[in-house]
């Protein structure tokens, strides 16, 4: 019984004198790693998206948010027309197109001769 209330009456232990700058050390720490994690990165991909908007051409193969995917017919200043299919026009917002679809953009090489005959005889 008295070792227990030597531990319930025990005065509290007073707080280090330097804990407030430690606190504050951390506190900018955290600050610096949820910038260079989180804020940084995302403002980078919003600059490269909207330099892809503004570089987008009539004839470029593209991709909506949304996923769809198509060639640019027309070009506004605020909606892209897109042919999805035959004869099939879909106006998006600019800021809709995704990314750019083409051959050369994921590194592989333009259709041959052949596989250009081969589509027109589909």
């Amino acid at each position: 019984m008295n070792i227990l209330a030597f531990f319930l009456w025990q005065q509290p232990v007073p707080p280090a004198v330097n804990s407030g700058y430690l606190n504050m050390i951390l506190l900018v720490v955290a600050m610096v790693v949820i910038y260079f994690m989180m804020i940084r990165p995302q403002s980078q991909q919003r600059k490269k998206q909207v330099s892809f908007a503004s570089s987008l051409k009539k004839g470029k193969k593209v991709v909506t948010i949304g996923g769809i995917h198509g060639v640019i017919a027309e070009i506004n200043d605020k909606t892209v027309e897109l042919i999805v299919a035959p004869k099939t026009h879909l106006t998006f917002s600019r800021d809709s197109i995704s990314m750019d679809f083409s051959n050369a953009a994921y590194g592989q090489s333009e259709p041959t001769a052949a596989d250009k005959q081969q589509e027109d005889n589909k």
